[in-house]
């Protein structure tokens, strides 16, 4: 029996896939769940400040909803996962938002966690968007 969701796996993306057994993201109907992405960069790299990770998480979730046929402005919900300063680092991811997502803001919770599963990062953020074009080929 076919699952109720389809797998979205941008092609950058399709080795981790495998090795940790996931999907950066699904879709089902309309709505398209992405997993927890943390803030390396494109070869993989981890920047040591909150600010350059927090960007290239967002780099990152742009890259998943693109493949998905969506955009940042079709992010409905956010859950940020912070290791360190939460209230700080809150404070600057607001700032970080407000260039790449445009009012009416999603909803948002963010948390302080102890660690996360990428040795030095200080960031992860999920995300659900509600995709408009639902005859896209995933």
């Amino acid at each position: 029996m076919p699952k109720p969701f389809t797998t979205i796996v941008p092609p950058s993306f399709k080795a981790a896939s495998e090795t940790y057994q996931y999907a950066p993201a699904v879709r089902i109907g309309d709505q398209i769940l992405i997993s927890g992405i943390v803030g390396a960069d494109a070869e993989g790299r981890l920047p040591p400040d909150f600010r350059g990770q927090a960007e290239n998480v967002f780099t990152t979730l742009e890259a998943i909803l693109k493949e998905a046929g969506a955009t940042l402005d079709d992010v409905a919900s956010l859950h940020s996962y912070h290791v360190g300063d939460l209230h700080s680092q809150l404070r600057e991811l607001v700032g970080i938002k407000a260039k790449r997502i445009r009012p009416p803001h999603p909803a948002w919770t963010g948390v302080g966690v102890t660690q996360l599963g990428v040795p030095g990062a200080l960031l992860e953020i999920s995300a659900v968007a509600v995709a408009r074009d639902h005859d896209v080929d995933t």
